[in-house]
């Protein structure tokens, strides 16, 4: 009989294949002591099994060299190890106090742990996991003596690991040896070895409590990210549906490949532009070259997971290569939007904790609050355009002020950049997004002084009904159907045709198929997606008539019935 574990998944898809169960020792307090003698001896042990690990970890990250985000994700990793007050403490403990080097590691990440007790920053407190794991590491080390690494000897092909804890350089060794998951029993989604593995596509389900001892060697293990659960040793009839979903899933990819080649035209003949959304530089190169562009590029990756902020060259090296993926075709590059959802790290934050971060200091409000990091980035953006086709989108916009503003803090990027006598573009594109109702409703008036808006339909939904997206106590009541939201999103659409200019969707509803011909309906002709989703999404729009829709679009509008509303989008 099959049995079912619950965990986070930390990306999407099915995955099928046989366990392998890694053991790291865990965090052993036990004391243990060493004679005076030994003194020398441990001390060199603690010393040659650090300078292993530095270099491991300095191979891994040579590998991912060409993702400087991930790459950056490593150094912060490496600055743990290379921290001198960690050797410092672990030293004086083998020579004054004589306790072994394990031991002596034990008590300093015991410290270390105490201090994080008191802090209650969410972005901090889950760094104790990414210390936790890299002293679980040292510690396998000394434990083994041995130099090799732990994935070295042993076949990872159609494998699916299993652990308690796993570094951001074993995810990098997994993917290397073409292992098909990873499952730990302990962890974070926002981990760094999390988003190592999500920026991997390697599929991955984090707090599968108990996953260690339930699961065996050679166990048929299926994970279902979608639903975020582990099937372990799944009955026949559960590894056919499975392996059928996987093999639909395969199918229709290749299928829809055949969709990408052909013009974004409506059978009606109207042209309907597809972006893709990118968070990470280094996914560019997974777009297919039918794309119209990057819709949506989210910066602020290129700000966490690390303890200094991003500098000109840097960002400007990692827009510059989005650009040069895309072949002069437009590429939308949003300004810094941190606060809510988005954590970063605790010295690029500004003032006392938000009490609720969904309204306090976050998007373009961070920006004018720090005009140095926010010039920094407008600068590179501005270099990298050179030659390009750079939009720039300013996040969280409500006023015109703050358009007014933004506008002077470019110009003055623009005279520093004369200065300095740096090649930039001076012809680009500036935007705003629409995700505050305020914006919304200003719409017709805020048209006249951008290029383009994008609709931002995430926070839209979470600001107009007043519901925080990530709360499972009111998760239910997020309804992207609801006529006070449908109507905002006309609106802007509306506003924008009427000043002649660009609106896009690029929120999670442009990519859900369920709600492609209602958008097509509210006269929306620009959708910005994640890359898997283009594929579905054009094919609905291939083979959709806007006009026919749009006869039917204002039932929905009307309806205050939500089961109504979706058998009429449904029926579209």
């Amino acid at each position: 009989m099959s049995i079912i574990i619950k965990g986070l998944s930390v990306s999407t898809g099915i995955c099928i294949g046989k366990a392998i169960l890694i053991s790291k020792d865990d965090i052993n307090y036990a004391p243990s002591f060493i004679k005076k003698s030994q003194v020398k001896i441990e001390t060199k042990r603690f010393l040659k099994s650090l300078a292993s690990i530095k270099e491991e970890y300095k191979k891994s990250k040579e590998k991912i060299k060409d993702n400087l985000p991930m790459a950056k994700l490593m150094d912060t990793q490496l600055f743990f190890i290379e921290d001198q007050d960690f050797q410092a403490h672990i030293i004086e403990m083998i020579e004054n106090n004589l306790y072994t080097a394990n031991w002596a590691i034990a008590i300093e990440y015991k410290s270390i742990k105490k201090s994080f007790d008191d802090i209650k920053d969410k972005y901090i407190k889950e760094r104790l996991i990414d210390i936790k794991q890299m002293v679980i590491s040292l510690l396998d080390l000394l434990h083994s003596d041995k130099k090799e690494d732990i994935y070295s000897k042993i076949s990872l092909e159609n494998k699916v690991v299993v652990t308690d804890e796993i570094t951001p350089k074993d995810v990098i060794d997994i993917y290397q040896k073409q292992g098909s998951g990873v499952i730990t029993s302990h962890g974070s989604k926002s981990s760094h070895t999390a988003i190592l593995s999500k920026s991997l596509s390697l599929p991955m389900i984090v707090k599968a409590e108990s996953s260690k001892e339930i699961i065996h060697n050679n166990d048929d293990i299926i994970m279902d990210l979608d639903n975020e659960i582990i099937i372990v040793n799944p009955d026949q009839f559960e590894l056919e549906y499975f392996e059928g979903i996987q093999s639909h899933r395969y199918s229709l990819q290749k299928n829809l490949r055949k969709v990408l080649k052909k013009k974004s035209l409506t059978d009606d003949g109207i042209k309907i532009n597809i972006m893709s959304n990118l968070e990470l530089s280094d996914e560019v190169k997974f777009l297919n070259s039918d794309c119209d562009g990057i819709g949506l590029y989210r910066t602020e990756y290129l700000y966490m997971n690390r303890s200094d902020l991003p500098s000109e060259k840097e960002q400007m090296s990692v827009y510059t290569k989005v650009f040069k993926a895309m072949k002069n075709k437009p590429v939308t590059l949003r300004t810094l939007d941190i606060g809510s959802d988005k954590e970063v790290s605790e010295n690029i934050k500004v003032g006392d904790i938000a009490k609720n971060p969904a309204l306090g200091l976050r998007g373009i409000r961070y920006s004018l609050a720090e005009k140095n990091i926010f010039q920094t980035q407008i600068k590179a953006m501005l270099r990298a355009g050179y030659n390009n086709s750079l939009r720039i989108l300013i996040p969280m916009i409500t006023s015109l002020n703050e358009i007014i503003k933004t506008k002077e803090l470019i110009n003055n990027a623009k005279l520093e950049l004369k200065k300095e006598r740096k090649k930039f573009t001076n012809k680009y594109e500036l935007g705003i997004m629409i995700e505050v109702p305020a914006c919304a409703l200003q719409a017709d008036e805020l048209a006249k002084h951008v290029d383009f808006m994008s609709i931002g339909t995430n926070d839209l939904i979470q600001y107009t009904l007043a519901i925080d997206r990530i709360d499972d106590e009111v998760s239910s009541l997020y309804d992207p159907t609801n006529p006070a939201v449908l109507s905002l999103i006309k609106k802007v659409i509306e506003s924008c045709n009427k000043s002649s200019i660009d609106v896009t969707v690029c929120g999670e509803m442009a990519g859900e198929k369920s709600y492609t011909k209602l958008l097509l309906g509210l006269g929306l002709e620009s959708f910005s997606m994640h890359p898997q989703a283009i594929p579905e999404v054009k094919d609905i729009i291939l083979n959709s008539n806007i006009n026919k829709i749009k006869k039917k679009v204002n039932a929905i509008l009307k309806s205050n019935d939500r089961l109504l509303r979706e058998k009429l989008i449904s029926n579209l």
